[in-house]
C-alpha cells in the first residue's frame, strides 16, 4: 500500500495543481489524501478535495478528468494508479473523515 509520506506528497502535489487551475476562485480548505485497496485488491489514493467556493464554477469535463493530468507528477512518486477524488464543500468535510472507502459526491 501506498506510503502516508508519499501520499503527503501527492497532497502537495494536488494543491499545487488546483491553485494553478483556479487561481483565486476557490479557498482550498486540507486536501485528505488516503491509501485504499479496491475490491478487486488493487492499491490506490482517495483524495478529498476540500474547497469554498461556487461549485458551478467547476467545468464538470475538467474536474472529472482532473485526476488524469496528474500522472507525470505521479509517476515521479511511482503512484501507477489513477487516483479517486472529490470536491468536497468546506461545510460538510468532517463527514469525509468517517468514510472507510470513498464514494461519489455531489455537492
Amino acid at each position: 500500500m501506498y506510503s502516508r509520506k508519499v501520499a503527503n506528497k501527492v497532497g502537495k502535489l494536488v494543491g499545487n495543481s488546483l491553485r494553478e487551475r483556479f487561481k483565486e476562485e476557490f479557498v482550498l480548505g486540507p486536501i485528505l489524501v488516503e491509501p485504499a485497496v479496491d475490491h478487486d485488491g488493487e492499491e490506490y489514493l482517495g483524495i478529498s478535495i476540500i474547497c469554498e467556493g461556487g461549485f458551478r464554477q467547476l467545468d464538470p469535463d475538467w474536474s472529472s478528468k482532473w485526476s488524469l493530468f496528474l500522472p507525470p507528477g505521479l509517476l515521479d512518486l511511482s503512484v501507477t494508479s489513477v487516483p479517486y477524488h472529490r470536491f468536497v464543500p468546506n461545510s460538510g468535510w468532517q463527514e469525509v473523515l468517517k468514510v472507510k472507502h470513498p464514494g461519489p459526491m455531489h455537492p
